[in-house]
């Protein structure tokens, strides 16, 4: 059952699918998704949500939740604390800014996969995951599906989707006090008019994706005063 299959987005997450994989004899499910992928600067986070199979025979408890990008911020505050009360585990990792250097942003974002499910207190028996299919040697790739908009086709995506855009959005406000000016605490990294206002004035910090083209773009130009240190 392992692979990738392409679908239409959703609005609401439906959880026949998460259903169709316990009639297969799957009973604990977790979803998988990133935050932070296409920002300038910052890590790219990654949540594992545990949800037990009632949680697709009466999602109720989980009401509201659906992909985080249609959320506002004090909704996806609010479902994730909904989201830790009911789900049997939830487990988030992050990779620094400098390893994606290092690796590349796609082999990043695996890794923070792949440590978010290590994470969890026990080994599920099947993982959904928005987009990327896990690496072909991890432990988890026999039994993972990697859908198309599954943050939004999904519940159990959906809802790491949310846990991984609210863990990544507190981290981010609580750098921006350590490097102010380039509008952190409201871009959370992304690529606005006020973070490229910033790194002309000021330059990239340590927490900026030094290979991402406009921080690279932004060095050759001798942009501020290059605050690497």
């Amino acid at each position: 059952m392992a692979g990738r299959r392409k679908t239409k987005p959703a609005q609401i997450p439906d959880p026949a699918t998460e259903r169709k994989i316990i009639a297969s004899g799957a009973r604990y499910i977790v979803g998988v998704d990133e935050a932070g992928r296409g920002c300038w600067a910052g890590p790219v986070y990654a949540a594992a949500v545990m949800l037990d199979s009632g949680a697709f025979t009466n999602p109720s408890p989980l009401e509201g939740v659906r992909d985080s990008k249609l959320l506002s911020r004090a909704s996806r505050e609010r479902l994730f604390a909904k989201i830790d009360r009911n789900a049997i585990a939830v487990s988030v990792a992050r990779i620094e800014a400098r390893i994606v250097d290092g690796v590349g942003i796609v082999e990043a974002t695996r890794e923070a996969m792949l440590q978010a499910l290590d994470g969890l207190p026990m080994r599920p028996d099947f993982v959904l995951v928005d987009s990327l299919q896990l690496p072909a040697t991890s432990e988890y790739s026999a039994n993972h599906l990697a859908f198309d908009h599954a943050d939004r086709l999904c519940l159990s995506v959906a809802a790491a989707s949310i846990c991984a855009k609210v863990s990544r959005d507190r981290d981010m406000i609580r750098r921006s006090a350590r490097y102010p000016g380039y509008g952190f605490e409201t871009n959370m990294g992304y690529g606005t008019p006020q973070h490229r206002a910033g790194l002309k004035r000021i330059g990239p910090c340590p927490i900026h994706r030094k290979t991402f083209r406009p921080i690279k773009e932004s060095l050759l130009r001798g942009e501020g005063m290059a605050a690497l240190d």
